[in-house]
């Protein structure tokens, strides 16, 4: 049994879809930063059951860091890593969303079966530069204002101290791009050293223009990027083959709305991750 909390946004379709108890939110039109409420939830008496999410708003975020000061397990769940589509909108393969257990990224490499590769097929190939590019600025990619509340902390704090680090290290030119940045991503990864960020999704599309990334360990490029600022000059270039790993495990926790709501999410989550 898994309990899910609506936050009365489109976003309530995937829940319904992959909780058995569902909490509906008793507040309409919640402000993003603003705290839904689910008066069908005990919060002092809390529960033994899995619990789910979408995305960090809302009041999700609540539930997130209870979750984590309790160590109880859930799922959250977010736009796909590849094919992804806004608004709610069918895609090529409908709406895929992501699924993680008990954080927010994949961190990690997970190693799949057979069942999982077959599952997995239909979104490949995905194609990447597996020939690395050696630059000349440094992108950096600071994180959204609710990521930075999830962990709080503050876009500018995180900047600041990003930067005076990097400065510490490198005298490169160094180039900020925030999430509402017009000028395309493509274009500011063109003569790119690196690209540094928190968890931003940036970092996937850096990997697949071949441009090293630095991340937090919490960052869905972890396992193919340096956490390391120091090392800034010196970044880790992935091969081949850990680049192609790298992208399955990611592919393996993304699911259509069919897979969401037919237990398939649920149990390739729970065995891989």
């Amino acid at each position: 049994m898994i309990e899910g909390f609506c936050t009365s946004t489109g976003k309530d379709e995937f829940i319904k879809a992959f909780c058995d108890i569902v909490h509906t939110n008793s507040k309409n039109d919640i402000e993003q930063f603003a705290f839904g409420d689910w008066p069908t939830f005990d919060w002092q008496k809390w529960t033994t059951n899995p619990v789910a999410v979408v995305g960090t708003l809302r009041g999700s975020e609540k539930v997130i860091w209870e979750c984590q000061r309790r160590n109880h397990e859930f799922y959250y769940m977010d736009h796909a890593y590849f094919h992804a589509t806004r608004d709610y909108r069918a895609g090529r393969f409908g709406q895929l969303y992501r699924v993680v257990k008990n954080q927010m990224q994949l961190n990690k490499l997970v190693e799949l079966t057979d069942e999982d590769r077959d599952r997995i097929h239909r979104f490949k190939p995905i194609p990447f530069d597996s020939s690395w590019r050696f630059g000349n600025h440094i992108l950096v990619c600071p994180p959204t204002r609710a990521v930075c509340r999830l962990y709080h902390t503050t876009e500018q704090k995180w900047l600041d101290e990003t930067i005076n680090t990097l400065r510490k290290y490198t005298d490169r030119p160094i180039i900020t791009r925030i999430k509402q940045e017009t000028i395309p991503l493509q274009e500011q990864l063109r003569d790119c050293h690196a690209l540094v960020s928190m968890q931003s999704t940036a970092a996937i599309h850096a990997v697949l223009n071949g441009v090293p990334v630095f991340c937090d360990k919490i960052s869905q490029a972890n396992p193919i990027a340096e956490n390391n600022l120091s090392n800034i000059e010196k970044p880790y270039y992935a091969d081949r083959l850990e680049v192609e790993k790298w992208i399955d495990s990611l592919l393996s926790c993304q699911f259509t709305m069919e897979e969401i709501g037919n237990g398939t999410a649920y149990k390739t989550v729970k065995r891989l991750q």
